[in-house]
């Protein structure tokens, strides 16, 4: 292999110093391969050894890394060497000095290019006539019409190295997959270290093309298993040998090999361009290698083919030459379906994962640029570009095997927290993008681009490596989140999303956490999904304490009429400050209390029948609540005196005085000031009468009566008693207390503690408040307000 590299950079530093097309073309592809710097050491005009050096290191860096810029630079140097000698061939001979003879033999092992002729070299006389030098052609030494000096011995022979006799091929059945160049994939214990071919839809027609000899091309971008699809086809050739000359061997000693060696032949030249040119396959050795019977199997890129195939250098004579089969990377249906028939478990992942760049591909090189995501170095350098693409794996294992776009990646992204933050702190995202989809190992980045503009995926392999191992990041749960919501949206990004394929591997990767005791998740998932799932989820979460699950199903039941389930989780939900849930368990628990209460007055209970009757008196059913009221002191329970009493004299009734002042009698705080406030409207107490019934009132604990209290009190002028009174009423939470004892302080000069109780007065604004909505429009005059049927 040094060899060839030091033979390949000869060539092409003359190329670079013969035309300077060629050395920008040198420079284009150093640039690519990211080694712009490297440029510099083609254009030196020296050559030192550390310069001969740096040029062998970066031609085995783009070799080991850039294969696609080394081929390049193969092809530069290849062609214009071609060039160089179709324009020899065509152009007259010319006479070569024995000075320069001498010069030739003296800087044998330099490189035609290397070696300079004399500025000013006298005219030699033309070859055969008297004094003219010999003259090479090719292998011929053209001796007529030289001077000779002694007696002279010419002899001609073709010797041009020697070749391993055919007896030493290796036999078509004994070759190995590597051994023709096929690229193994990553080490599985117990596994070889290529996957077992699979037929491709183009085995039949190769084999019968390799049926007669002649040349035979596999076409094919890289990594479209045109090695393998080779190899196989090979070992279908019985009785055959196989030779596989390193690229630049001199090929010509196989036609002598041949010769003495009858049976079936095989030359594999992996990568033709490397295998054309000057001592290696030209049409002549092609045909006379065919005459020999041999089959030459040779593989090349389709756009290499057809660019060649209509050229005139003797290269291209080659390639037109060949007969050809073509194979596509991206593998057909079939293809793919005896892929996931094979007994590998390498090979039902490559089925699943391999998409549009190809199994080939992703056995070669998928686990090399998972390695390459997940390296430290990328870590390090790239850490936004390397959460990108782990977004990206993410969304695949999450069940969505289609591109998604780029701004669904980005928002995932924003999805991992702290080492977003992180991350974002250290790379801009441009930066980041750029790194995670450039091609790499001249096959793809890590991020491929969708059918639809715009939109990316992770390379197969990525995501195949990604599920089969244990050790990578399980998908966070907000990623699950996010991508569920966005499914359900149905618009935009969603429309594009399966929600069911997502759902369903959420319920795979989440449901041992949910069993686990995880209510989280639970609750999540449940708001997810519908229908008894979500019920069971949602039971689930409540039941193991979550607020937000016992307030939701909550809800549910409620909705669905389901009061006796419902009871607990609203009582969960209030307990958790949940105000509706609170709410509805007021409501909930007063319907039970009415129906119990109801029980108990009908069985003849009067105090039953009391509390019935208070409870009736706030809905508006004060008819009711006075009938339950007479039925409790018909029963001899003296407490309802009071609460009939206040009913009757929001009506004005007469009767009214009589029950308040029986429950007054009792000692009822409330009685003596409803009697006191219903005496003083009908003007049938004097202030005497009202200060005694307000002051039993008040110190019997009524916030009410303490106020009124305050109001006689300063009416009879007692203003010191009355501010006391007032004062208390406030605390007991009177509504005008605090009114009523600003104006008196008024009365009495205190206008700043008076300004201070009258806004402590104003708190509570009076009338309507603009919050209310407005009431519904009146019905139009002369016509009825309701529709009869």
């Amino acid at each position: 292999m040094t060899a060839e590299l030091e033979e390949l950079r000869r060539a092409l530093l003359g190329a670079v110093r013969r035309s300077p097309a060629v050395a920008l073309r040198v420079e284009e592809a150093l640039a690519r391969a990211g080694m712009a710097h490297a440029a510099q050491a083609w254009t030196r005009s020296d050559d030192d050894p550390l310069t001969i050096q740096l040029q062998l290191l970066y031609l085995m860096l783009l070799r080991g890394k850039h294969r696609d810029e080394f081929d390049e630079l193969l092809e530069a140097a290849t062609a214009e060497t071609e060039e160089s000698q179709g324009a020899e061939e065509e152009a007259p001979e010319k006479p070569v000095s024995e000075e320069h003879a001498s010069e030739e033999h003296a800087s044998e092992g330099r490189p035609p290019q290397e070696q300079e002729p004399p500025k000013h070299a006298p005219r030699e006389p033309a070859p055969g006539h008297p004094g003219a030098a010999p003259h090479r052609a090719g292998d011929l030494v053209d001796f007529r019409g030289g001077t000779f000096h002694g007696p002279a011995v010419g002899v001609q022979h073709h010797h041009y190295g020697t070749a391993p006799v055919p007896a030493e091929w290796r036999p078509a059945d004994g070759v190995g997959p590597l051994e023709f160049g096929v690229w193994p994939t990553r080490p599985v214990p117990g596994l070889p270290d290529v996957p077992p071919y699979v037929p491709r839809d183009r085995d039949e027609e190769l084999r019968a093309l390799l049926a007669r000899p002649g040349l035979v091309l596999i076409l094919g971008e890289p990594y479209a298993g045109t090695s393998y699809t080779a190899w196989h086809a090979v070992r279908s050739l019985k009785g055959h040998r196989v030779y596989a000359p390193d690229p630049g061997e001199d090929l010509r000693p196989l036609v002598a090999a041949l010769r003495s060696s009858p049976g079936g032949h095989v030359v594999w030249l992996d990568e033709l361009t490397r295998h054309l040119g000057p001592g290696r396959l030209d049409l002549p050795l092609l045909g006379r290698l065919n005459d020999l019977g041999a089959v030459v199997l040779a593989t090349m890129r389709p756009a290499e083919y057809y660019r060649r195939r209509a050229g005139t250098a003797p290269g291209d004579r080659v390639v037109a030459a060949a007969r050809t089969v073509e194979l596509r990377r991206e593998w057909s249906e079939a293809e793919l379906a005896r892929l996931s028939a094979r007994d590998d478990p390498r090979a039902y992942p490559a089925y699943m994962w391999s998409g549009r760049e190809g199994v080939g591909s992703y056995f070669a090189v998928g686990h090399l640029l998972f390695d390459e995501w997940r390296r430290p170095g990328t870590r390090q350098d790239h850490p936004l570009g390397r959460l990108l693409v782990r977004a990206a794996v993410d969304v695949a294992q999450c069940g969505i095997e289609s591109a998604v776009p780029a701004s669904l990646l980005r928002k995932v992204q924003k999805r991992y927290g702290q080492e977003y933050a992180e991350a974002a702190a250290r790379e801009a995202y441009e930066q980041a993008f750029a790194w995670a989809t450039a091609p790499m190992f001249g096959v793809s980045g890590l991020l491929v681009e969708g059918a639809e503009d715009g939109t990316w995926r992770a390379y197969g392999a990525l995501v195949a490596e990604a599920l089969g191992r244990g050790d990578l990041e399980p998908v966070p749960d907000r990623v699950w989140w996010t991508l569920l919501d966005t499914a359900e949206s149905r618009s935009g990004a969603g429309a594009r999303l399966d929600h069911g394929a997502i759902l369903a591997a959420a319920r795979t990767a989440l449901s041992p956490r949910i069993e686990a005791g995880d209510v989280g998740v639970a609750f999540n998932l449940a708001l997810h999904t519908e229908g008894e799932e979500s019920e069971a989820l949602l039971r689930r979460a409540a039941d193991g304490g979550h607020a937000k699950a016992a307030s939701v199903l909550a809800l549910l039941l409620v909705e669905r009429g389901d009061e006796e389930e419902a009871l607990p989780y609203l009582t969960a939900a209030a307990q958790a400050g949940f105000a509706w849930a609170a709410r509805q368990l007021g409501r909930y628990h007063r319907t039970r209390a009415e129906h119990w209460l109801r029980q108990a007055a009908e069985a003849g209970d009067g105090a039953a029948a009391h509390e019935l009757g208070d409870m009736l008196v706030g809905p508006g059913s004060e008819e009711e609540a006075l009938r339950w009221y007479r039925r409790a002191a018909a029963a001899g329970h003296r407490e309802v005196a009071g609460s009939l009493g206040s009913l009757l004299a929001s009506w004005n009734n007469p009767e009214a005085e009589e029950w308040l002042r029986y429950a007054a009698a009792w000692g009822d705080a409330r009685a003596a000031n409803d009697l006191g406030f219903h005496l003083h409207l009908t003007k049938a107490g004097d202030a005497a009468e009202l200060e005694r019934l307000y002051r039993q009132a008040a110190e019997g604990g009524d916030a009410a009566g303490a106020g009124n209290l305050g109001v006689v009190l300063e009416s009879l002028g007692r203003y010191e008693e009355a501010e006391s009174w007032y004062r208390t009423g406030h605390e007991r939470g009177a509504t005008y207390a605090a009114q009523h004892l600003a104006l008196l302080l008024l009365k009495q000069g205190k206008d700043a503690e008076a300004d201070a109780w009258l806004s402590e007065a104003a708190v509570a604004p009076k009338g309507l408040p603009a919050t209310l909505p407005p009431p519904p429009p009146a019905p139009p005059a002369g016509r009825p307000d309701t529709v009869e049927e």
